[in-house]
């Protein structure tokens, strides 16, 4: 029996054994597995890395091409769509169509009137009217001359020149509309961009008296001519604006009735059936069937289809960082506007994915090339990403194309500025400045590049002056004083960081500003009366 129970406990010991070297080897084999799995993950990333910087380094190479051509209808067909993307041909051509049809500018339009030429301008609106109405090639002729008039423009210039207008053609269903829309772009600044909940008395008041004037005109200029589709899509914008939703629905249903393939009308539909317009028109996924449906009879309206993915990509909804690379890769896609493209662009770049961005923004110039901030910003990625000398050929190619748009050339001195090419980006806001004294835009870099990179205070203070006396309500100005200041401890220092801290210290786009002038009073603390 002893005998017998020795072997039985030896078997035991050996299957014991057995089974620790089983798992044993099934752990190994596992480790091996993850090792293996994790050395292919690893293999795979560095493949789609190089595979993404070599489409990066054939994209850029294809934009500068591109961007070589004179003709800018031909520059915008010969761009290289987005690598990886499955944007559609037709679409992208009539939107490149669209985009580079010339129309009149705001300057064309108040040098006729002050020849008292508003019939001639009537004329002319009149002529993209026909083409929009007649010519299935020029969807949106009209809307898009509206918009790139300028007429969104809420400043007293643009007021003076459309109620000139309106005065000398009181018949013209054109002025009415820009009238109309300048007053829905007035309402909008009056109100500012808070939630509805947030704003002020003064808000809603200022907000209210714009948007009275604003129907006004939308509804005479529909009266004058009944064929015109894009009254009604400022009267949405406008009715959502004033919380009156029946006024909105009756425009869409307006609108629709004239031409329900409007690639504009469509658009701001879609807009307003986002959740934060409550859904508006039976939500996002309706008017995506209803689009979708109208595609053959308007190609365009595949980049409204694709709103709700841009809307998701930029919508600041606390996603994780894979999701917002796994959205913007969805959105970026299919095609979009301008519009949305460099909204895409500054996710990308808060993704950390910087090829990506500069690629979007390319895209976004391609169809609007004379955007500044959007030149503004491809560029100074591009030096991030080491390629100072193709982020400064690119804007030089804007100003060769564009020699008389003083936005760009302002935006060649800012990179010249930051590229620390000092002589260059005072030569370049100088001769902004000769062409247009007053830019503000260029007095205020130029006095920044003299306080800083320039070692030329007297100069810098002599622009804060002007800017300062000319326009008070223009913060730069008073930026520029205090800094000069600051960096010398002048006189009336505080009184200017004071200023500043208590007119436009609360608003966001001046944190940093304001944060260095509050730190300038901890380190440097005024003497009291008395002390």
């Amino acid at each position: 029996m002893d005998s017998l129970n020795g072997r039985d406990a030896g078997a035991t010991s050996a299957r014991g054994k057995n089974r620790q070297r089983l798992l044993l080897a099934l752990l190994l084999g596992l480790v091996a597995i993850v090792l293996m799995l994790r050395a292919w993950n690893g293999t795979r990333a560095g493949d789609q890395a190089r595979q993404a910087t070599a489409d990066y380094v054939g994209f850029i190479k294809a934009v500068r091409h591109a961007d070589g051509i004179a003709d800018p209808l031909q520059r915008c067909l010969r761009y290289p769509n987005l690598p990886g993307s499955h944007w559609n041909e037709a679409t992208s051509s009539a939107y490149c169509q669209l985009r580079n049809r010339r129309s009149m500018s705001l300057a064309e339009l108040d040098a006729l009137l002050q020849q008292g030429k508003a019939a001639e301008v009537d004329r002319t609106f009149a002529g993209y009217l026909d083409k929009q109405l007649h010519d299935p090639g020029q969807p949106g002729a009209l809307d898009t001359a509206f918009i790139d008039a300028g007429f969104m423009d809420a400043s007293a210039a643009t007021r003076r020149i459309i109620d000139e207008w309106k005065r000398q053609s009181p018949q013209s269903a054109f002025a009415s509309e820009a009238s109309g829309m300048q007053y829905e772009a007035a309402a909008q600044l009056a109100r500012g961009d808070g939630w509805a909940r947030d704003l002020s008395d003064g808000q809603r008041v200022g907000m209210h008296q714009q948007l009275v004037l604003a129907r006004q005109d939308l509804e005479r200029a529909a009266a004058l001519s009944p064929g015109m589709v894009a009254p009604y899509t400022s009267m949405i914008y406008v009715g959502a604006m004033g919380a009156d939703i029946a006024y909105t629905y009756q425009a869409a249903r307006r609108g629709l009735a004239v031409e329900p393939s409007n690639f504009a009308l469509r658009g701001q539909m879609m807009a307003m059936a986002q959740r934060r317009w409550g859904s508006m028109f039976g939500g996002e996924s309706e008017q995506q069937s209803e689009v979708d449906a109208l595609v053959p009879r308007n190609p365009l309206l595949r980049m409204v289809a694709h709103t709700p993915a841009v809307d998701r990509a930029t919508c600041d909804c606390g996603a994780t960082h894979a999701q917002e690379i796994r959205l913007l890769t969805i959105a970026a896609d299919k095609d979009s506007s301008s519009a949305s493209l460099a909204d895409l662009a500054n996710e990308a770049y808060n993704a950390g994915l910087h090829h990506l961005a500069v690629e979007l923004y390319s895209e976004s110039l391609r169809f609007n090339p004379r955007n500044p901030d959007v030149l503004r910003w491809r560029a100074r990625q591009m030096m991030m990403l080491g390629d100072t000398d193709g982020a400064i050929e690119s804007v030089v190619q804007a100003v060769q194309r564009s020699p008389q748009d003083q936005g760009i050339a302002t935006v060649l001195g800012n990179i010249y500025t930051a590229t620390s090419h000092v002589k260059e980006a005072e030569s370049t806001y100088l001769a902004v400045l000769k062409r247009e004294p007053d830019n503000q835009r260029a007095m205020a870099e130029l006095g920044d590049l003299y306080n800083h990179a320039g070692h030329q205070p007297d100069k810098a203070e002599a622009l804060a002056d002007i800017l300062i006396s000319r326009h008070p309500e223009n913060p730069s100005g008073y930026i520029v004083r205090a800094c000069n200041q600051m960096d010398h401890n002048l006189a009336g220092r505080y009184e200017t960081i004071h200023y500043f801290i208590d007119h436009f210290g609360s608003q966001p786009q001046f944190k940093s500003q304001a944060a260095e002038m509050r730190a300038y009073l901890v380190a440097h603390p005024e003497k009291m009366a008395g002390g």
